[in-house]
């Protein structure tokens, strides 16, 4: 039996002179309380009340376990509160790209400052791979096919990409019209990808069609500046060129082809213990992207 609650009965008993009256306060049944109460006398070995009919009073030996047992559970209640003061204070280090921290996590991580007014956020912005426990990262947000195995990843959210123009790139050129046709205009890409783009349609399956690179980044929004500026075609996440395909500033290519969905993680090493603030942010940005 746990004798931390037996002492939490003892003293529940001696304030309020009643085992029924503990039993209905700490919501336990009256034959619980006798019970707690029987094993910390065993703790003890002596009795700490005196019990008639109609009250109970401490014994001598019971005024003394009350002293040392009030003292245990302050004691208690003091290595919570910095226990809790550590959980929810100090520094959560994380990295991830530009495209990912305007697309939702910076809101998440105000509304979380906003929860856990003590905690600070150190961000790197990069699309790099970084080793973790070397940048002593808490966590990296990134787009992720599979990680090796000495990290975690939590999926958060599908990412939608679209290959998209300027308009007057276009214009000088033959209308491409399928994805054979990739090879002959300029590409724009991610360090990521190889000299392929996969494209799919609901009849076919997906398939890798070769590129000619003339620029690459592992940043999106270098991608998309340099999409903009009329470089050649890009295949860039939904989320940052919808405006621009919105006013037509940029057009879609091959609509009718669809790019792989992409998926966000949360990454984190394995091989350490991820302190409760981390975790707690993770699941919040979780819930938060869901909205």
């Amino acid at each position: 039996m746990d004798t931390l609650k037996a002492i939490q009965v003892f003293v529940c008993i001696e304030k309020n002179g009643s085992l029924t009256k503990a039993a209905d306060q700490l919501g336990y049944s009256r034959a619980m309380v006798s019970r707690y109460l029987e094993h910390l006398e065993n703790h003890f070995s002596t009795r700490l009340f005196h019990r008639s009919t109609r009250n109970i009073s401490l014994t001598s030996a019971g005024e003394k376990a009350l002293l040392y047992c009030q003292n245990i559970l302050q004691q208690q209640k003091l290595l919570q509160e910095l226990s809790l003061e550590e959980q929810y204070t100090g520094t959560i280090r994380l990295t991830c790209g530009l495209f990912i921290l305007e697309n939702g996590l910076v809101q998440a991580i105000q509304a979380f400052q906003e929860k856990y007014t003590h905690i600070r956020f150190d961000i790197l912005i990069t699309e790099e791979t970084l080793d973790l426990i070397e940048s002593q990262i808490d966590v990296a947000f990134r787009i992720t096919a599979k990680v090796s195995d000495s990290l975690i990843a939590r999926p958060l959210l599908q990412v939608h990409s679209v290959l998209c123009a300027h308009p007057h790139y276009l214009e000088a050129l033959p209308k491409i019209v399928h994805p054979d046709q990739l090879i002959q205009y300029a590409c724009i890409t991610h360090h990521s990808m190889q000299n392929t783009w996969t494209l799919s349609t609901q009849e076919q399956e997906p398939q890798n069609y070769p590129i000619r690179i003339v620029a690459q980044s592992n940043d999106a929004h270098a991608l998309h500046q340099m999409c903009r500026n009329k470089m050649g075609i890009a295949m860039l996440p939904y989320a940052i060129v919808k405006d621009d395909l919105e006013n037509r500033t940029l057009i879609d290519v091959l609509s009718d082809y669809e790019a792989p969905q992409m998926t966000l993680s949360a990454v984190y090493s394995s091989r350490r213990h991820l302190p409760k603030k981390t975790q707690e942010f993770i699941a919040f940005v979780i819930e938060h992207l869901k909205k």
